[in-house]
């Protein structure tokens, strides 16, 4: 879910940096909501953070080294 929710926000931005934005305000709101909401669902949180920030970074890696992704 995480790595999903971070291409999302990849595409999102890459297509218009607003709606990347909006896009990453509502995945990080989801996983606030998470890590906030019961403590059985902490693990669950982190790791879709985490899922988030590495599939974002490797897409943004693999953008500017390649220069597009298709």
């Amino acid at each position: 879910m995480g790595v999903v929710a971070g291409s999302l926000v990849f595409a999102a931005w890459v297509n218009d940096l607003l709606l990347g934005i909006a896009v990453a305000g509502i995945a990080v709101a989801l996983v606030a909501c998470m890590l906030w909401a019961v403590p059985e669902w902490h693990r669950f949180g982190v790791g879709m953070l985490v899922g988030a920030v590495v599939a974002t970074a490797a897409l943004v890696a693999a953008f500017y080294v390649g220069g597009t992704l298709g």
